[in-house]
């Protein structure tokens, strides 16, 4: 039996599943840097629509909130008010994977007290 050679074969194997391995980490560490980013600009639409709500800003509080999320490169699916709070709900895609994310700004008293 000639074996020459099995050893180049066998480390171009190992070399290309530490090439995978590496590849799937990095999608992983791209979808949750995307998912990071997309509840910040949430965040950030979220608090800019609640000082249009208040009055400390010009404009209404759900088309704020929709320009602040579309500089961002998203998608605003919901916006709505109960009382002095909002609600709003985000998209974005991302590598073919759509990342929802939603947040609230509003005066933190609660009506049932």
């Amino acid at each position: 039996m000639n074996e020459s050679g099995s050893g180049s074969v066998l480390g171009l194997g190992i070399i290309f599943a530490l090439v995978g391995v590496l590849c799937l980490g990095v999608r992983v560490q791209v979808e949750n840097l995307a998912l990071a980013r997309l509840q910040a600009s949430a965040d950030t639409a979220v608090l800019a629509a609640a000082d249009a709500l208040r009055g400390l800003s010009v404009g209404f509080p759900c088309e704020t909130a929709d320009q602040i999320v579309k500089e961002f490169g998203a998608t605003l699916e919901e916006c709505h008010k109960v009382g002095s709070d909002i609600y709003i709900g985000v998209s974005q895609q991302v590598l073919g994977i759509v990342h929802r994310v939603k947040a609230r700004a509003g005066s933190g008293i609660s009506p049932l007290r």
